[in-house]
């Protein structure tokens, strides 16, 4: 999801009357090994549409406007992510300066770093999170090849197989484009056997505590040292222990605050793993960019909210 840097209209921006409707399939994931099977798709918003709702599938939606923060930047996430986009291009970048084109079917890696990003005026995207551990079973390079980095998925598959994948995708409804992209991939990970144990293990702990656990606690479990864990994690998740455990923090942070009014975000420190309001700031500042209450006010507008005005869920903050 994303974020545009600052608060004055900018070439990054693309505000229209419509929005953008951000799908989480959790049925269609239920059975597969993904963290995450998202659609994006632009329309208008309806008279009456909540910011979060449940659609027919019992699947949430939420509803973004263009100048939503989420929209407009790629958060740090520690999983690799499969981006087929069907709308217009898009582009990301550090800055608005260092901005590129992404490829219509396209691999990200690892985040560790904000990047802004702009979804074009007609969006239309799905996208696959898988655990960073089934990196090499999917595209045959270890995971921290692809750490911070958005490649093509034809640098890492043929260019006729994805030619070939894409078109066989194109024109048919969301849900069966997320069926058919798993299917492709699920063959891949089928063929290539179970991933790197300590490391895939080690991942799954790390983000059932919500990365508040000791990386020593965990080492001790798998019988190895620290700097023997932290060598064979890393090899097989792209990250170290301790920054993925930080990024999965992060975004437990990010999803804490989404869901809770501004008036409770200064004593929520403790309970998302901080240990007070100063660290989980300092901690959001860096994945981020900016504290909270900046990174989420609505991006590319004429004027900045006052701290008065900052009250409800950040999804109000109109």
């Amino acid at each position: 999801m994303a974020k545009g840097r600052g608060h004055s209209r900018s070439p990054m921006s693309d505000l229209s009357d419509g929005g953008v409707l951000y799908t989480e399939h959790i049925d269609l994931r239920a059975t597969t090994p993904a963290l995450s099977l998202w659609s994006y798709e632009g329309c208008v918003r309806g008279a009456g549409r909540r910011p979060v709702a449940r659609n027919c599938d019992h699947n949430p939606e939420y509803w973004l406007e263009r100048s939503d923060p989420l929209l407009n930047t790629f958060l740090p996430g520690t999983g690799v992510s499969v981006v087929v986009n069907f709308g217009d291009p898009w582009a990301a970048g550090r800055s608005l300066t260092t901005s590129a084109l992404l490829p219509r079917v396209c691999v990200i890696g690892p985040v560790t770093h904000a990047r802004i990003a702009r979804v074009g005026r007609h969006v239309d995207a799905i996208g696959v999170v898988f655990p960073p551990t089934q990196t090499f079973g999917l595209f045959g390079v270890p995971a921290p090849e692809l750490l911070d980095r958005i490649v093509p998925l034809d640098d890492l598959w043929t260019s006729l197989e994805v030619e070939q994948l894409y078109a066989s995708w194109v024109g048919r409804p969301i849900r069966a484009r997320i069926s058919a992209v798993m299917a492709a991939f699920m063959t891949r990970i089928g063929h290539a056997g179970s991933p790197e144990p300590i490391a895939a293990m080690a991942a799954r702990a790390i983000n059932r505590h919500g990365g508040r656990i000791a990386i020593d606690a965990v080492a001790r479990s798998h019988g190895l040292s620290r700097q023997e864990f932290a060598r064979r994690f890393a090899a097989g998740a792209g990250l170290t222990p301790k920054v993925f455990a930080r990024i999965t923090r992060f975004q437990s942070l990010v999803r804490a605050l989404l869901s809770s009014d501004v008036s409770q975000w200064a004593g929520m420190a403790p309970d998302v793993g901080f240990y007070d309001q100063a660290h989980m700031i300092n901690e959001f500042r860096t994945f981020a960019g900016a504290p909270p209450t900046v990174f989420f006010q609505p991006h590319g507008g004429d004027r900045v909210l006052s701290h008065t005005q900052l009250q409800g869920r950040p999804s109000e903050w109109t």
